[in-house]
């Protein structure tokens, strides 16, 4: 599985989308976008990159949340790329939902959908186990001090997370983090439960 960030419009409020490819672009491998932002702005790069002979350069899309700043732009990919879109649920232009526990093809390989509300209630987090990578969307995983208040759905989420091998964290819009992934989302744990816990 490679993993390929793709580059945001400068002066454009958008999230950080991800190319999954597999390692040798083979006909059966799954090209797929996690997140395309708020327009079509990604297809010029994605048709720059060398995405598999005869393959549609994107075949699938999949959605953290539906919020607009991460899925508006897939009815530009789908004009593009003829592609399904996956999301946790119903929505315009979404083709099919997944359930936490469900395992998706992409690139060469899988990814494990989590169900993490938190920051919305159709939140997902995607892992990748042969990499030990998670795409977080926008769930905050970075809680650096105890203090504050948090939702007991948001500590039920990051303990669904502290129970994977995580190094690398790809994230809806801070840079990549590649590797220390785990000892930082247990951080995070640490710090949630030494402040207020809400139903």
């Amino acid at each position: 599985m490679k993993i390929l960030p793709l580059h945001k419009r400068q002066g454009t409020y958008s999230c950080n989308s991800y190319l999954i490819l597999g390692d040798w672009n083979r006909i059966e491998d799954v090209n797929t976008v996690i997140d395309p932002g708020i327009d079509g702005y990604i297809a010029e790069e994605i048709d720059s990159i060398s995405t598999g002979f005869g393959k549609v350069p994107v075949q699938q899309v999949i959605l953290t949340h539906n919020h607009f700043d991460h899925g508006a732009g897939v009815p530009a990919l789908k004009q593009a790329y003829g592609c399904r879109v996956f999301a946790f649920q119903e929505g315009p232009d979404v083709d099919e939902t997944v359930r936490g526990g469900q395992f998706v093809k992409a690139g060469d390989d899988v990814l494990e959908v989590l169900h993490t509300p938190g920051h919305s209630s159709d939140s997902i987090c995607l892992y990748a186990p042969s990499l030990r990578a998670l795409f977080s969307g926008d769930l905050p995983l970075r809680v650096r001090t105890p203090g504050g208040s948090f939702t007991h759905e948001y500590l039920a989420a990051l303990q669904i997370l502290s129970g994977k091998r995580i190094d690398r964290i790809y994230s809806g819009h801070d840079e990549p983090l590649l590797y220390g992934g785990g000892a930082m989302i247990a951080q995070t744990i640490r710090h949630v439960l030494a402040s207020r816990v809400t139903v």
